[in-house]
């Protein structure tokens, strides 16, 4: 163990070991009598260990080997052209999928489509219909439980559930990786960097919550939309999926309906504008690098 590690977790374990009897003082006298203080600080410095391991801090260990490249994780892009990414999570469901589907059809648009596992199993041919439209499939985990809750464990069980159901479904490959709500851990990102994923959040949204008009919300995407972003919406309702009748679930209900609603509009005054919208892979591959620090990139003789 490096003299470093070996100090964090003696200041781990000294803190947290103060905070233990200090508790029990406040608490249970006995507790301080019949304990010494170097056994609250060797259990201490066990739980600052296995915290410090959970959280990935095994790479320290060299016990494996991370060569897993450049993945990217991506809230918009730089480009040179009117193009910008559309998506779709949390689906796909009878309730919004289809009727998606027909208004990306109309438009003329291909989209990604970050599929939820249970879901694409639990509706195997609304998935099909989505893959046969020539839209990407991206990597939305299995249940969209929220990653910064889960162990290293269960965040890679997630994310690999989730591609190997989905692929006993169709013969096409997840090309990308969105954590649900948005939420991310260093871990999840290796996971998805093992399998390849680049991953994507999103720069634009069908707007503000309080939004409850279809003409409101389709002109805020309309009016919002520009070169290099990625607008992310939905044809589910995530966790709400499991609890239909939960408050919760009705109030996303509702504001998936009026954002499908909204959809045609947006599509339909996003093209006026003369932005091209497409997956996010394909964005990405049409994007520019962008400089370091954001600076113009310059070249020396």
């Amino acid at each position: 163990m490096s003299s470093s590690r070996r100090q964090f977790l003696g200041r781990a374990g000294l803190g947290i070991g103060g905070l233990a009897v200090g508790g029990a003082v406040g608490g249970t006298l006995g507790t301080v009598l019949t304990r010494s203080d170097d056994d609250v600080r060797d259990e201490a410095r066990a739980r600052a260990q296995e915290q410090f391991m959970e959280a990935g801090g095994a790479a320290d260990e060299g016990e494996s080997v991370a060569r897993l490249g450049t993945h990217r994780v991506v809230w918009n892009t730089t480009v040179t052209s009117p193009i910008a990414c559309i998506s779709f999570d949390d689906g796909p469901t009878p309730e919004y999928t289809p009727r998606i589907l027909e208004a990306l059809a109309a438009a003329g648009v291909t989209a990604t489509f970050n599929v939820m596992g249970h879901n694409a199993v639990a509706h195997p041919d609304l998935l099909r219909e989505v893959v046969a439209a020539g839209h990407e499939i991206g990597n939305h985990t299995w249940d969209h439980q929220d990653l910064t809750t889960l162990t290293a464990a269960q965040t890679r069980e997630e994310l690999v559930r989730c591609r190997d159901e989905v692929a006993a479904i169709i013969d096409a490959p997840f090309t990308s990786f969105r954590p649900p709500r948005g939420e991310i851990t260093g871990y999840a990102l290796r996971v998805a960097a093992e399998l390849g994923y680049d991953t994507y959040i999103w720069s634009v949204t069908r707007g503000p919550g309080d939004k409850k008009e279809v003409s409101e919300i389709g002109d805020y995407m309309g009016r919002t939309v520009i070169a290099g972003d990625v607008l992310g919406l939905h044809d589910g309702i995530g966790r709400g999926t499991f609890d239909p009748d939960a408050s919760f679930a009705k109030a996303l209900a509702e504001r998936r309906e009026l954002e499908v609603q909204a959809l045609p509009s947006a599509l339909q005054q996003i093209a006026d504008r003369g932005i091209t919208l497409m997956s996010a892979n394909r964005l990405l591959a049409l994007s520019e690098a962008e400089p370091v620090g954001g600076q113009p990139a310059t070249t020396v003789d």
